[in-house]
């Protein structure tokens, strides 16, 4: 039953009118956020952090009901043709990325679970680049239909368990994305994050001084009904000989960029894992 209900939800949601995704988004999420009352606790905690004077219930809603149009448009977007798609998505600061993409090293895009969080690596492969995700394991019928809609779109998805292909894909130059605000597995660095030490993933920054290939952060989001992806410049990587202190001295530099941009739209911030232990 749920594999048949993913599958109609797969044929039908790219069929709907765009006004019905806010509502439907709206329906989903909230009912998600009355149900999930530990996400829920999560949430709300780690809003108090990134945004305290804001921190409230119907904030924390906000979050569930943004996850929900997440979802919904990644099963819409492989059908959006990629001139549309682009004039769709506001381009901010996307000349940073184009000269990191000429120094002919292959680029590793540093982004989070922030606003659409596919529209970057969208936007990229609509321009013509070659575009290689890491995937973890599929374990449901819903994670393997996001990622055939993420393969609709000409992304090309690789298993985090084999990080030969990752460092093939750098090899011949193309794109590797990943999202580095949360560390799943355990492996990262502690850096300050919002005036605490927070563990955040390092794999990035290390796959990036062991390649020589830059790290430009780039960030999906959405302002005012419109698609927004935003590029800053890369970051400034020192290679001094010692690995470690490296990996951490690249990791802060990537945190005081990921806190401006949580900070701006917390809302959008879709991480539903308790990022800080409570005081």
């Amino acid at each position: 039953m749920t594999s048949a209900l993913v599958r109609a939800a797969e044929r039908a949601l790219p069929l709907l009118p765009n006004g019905l995704g806010a509502p439907i988004a709206e329906v989903l999420g909230t009912a998600a956020y009355l149900s999930s009352r530990h996400a829920r606790a999560n949430v709300l905690a780690n809003l108090r952090v990134i945004a305290p004077e804001r921190a409230s219930a119907a904030l924390a809603r906000r979050v569930f009901i943004e996850q929900a149009r997440n979802y919904l448009e990644v099963f819409r977007v492989p059908h959006i043709a990629p001139k549309r798609l682009l004039a769709q998505i506001e381009h901010r600061g996307f000349e940073h990325f184009v000269a990191a993409e000429a120094r002919g090293r292959g680029v590793v895009v540093a982004s989070a679970h922030l606003g659409p969080i596919s529209v970057v690596g969208q936007m990229l492969n609509a321009h013509g680049y070659d575009v290689v995700l890491p995937v973890e394991a599929e374990h449901s019928d819903f994670q393997r239909a996001v990622n055939r809609a993420r393969r609709g779109m000409g992304l090309r998805l690789v298993s985090t368990d084999t990080p030969l292909a990752v460092y093939r894909a750098l090899r011949d130059k193309k794109v590797f994305g990943v999202l580095a605000d949360r560390a799943v597995t355990g492996v990262g660095e502690r850096v300050p994050f919002f005036g605490h030490e927070t563990l955040l993933p390092s794999v990035h920054i290390a796959l990036a001084l062991r390649s020589g290939a830059p790290v430009v952060p780039a960030f999906s989001g959405r302002e005012s009904g419109r698609f927004v992806a935003s590029f800053e410049p890369p970051l400034d990587l020192v290679a001094t000989g010692d690995r470690a202190a490296d990996v951490r001295d690249g990791v802060r530099k990537w945190a005081q960029v990921l806190e401006r941009y949580v900070r701006r739209a917390p809302e959008q911030w879709t991480v539903f894992e308790r990022v800080w232990s409570e005081p």
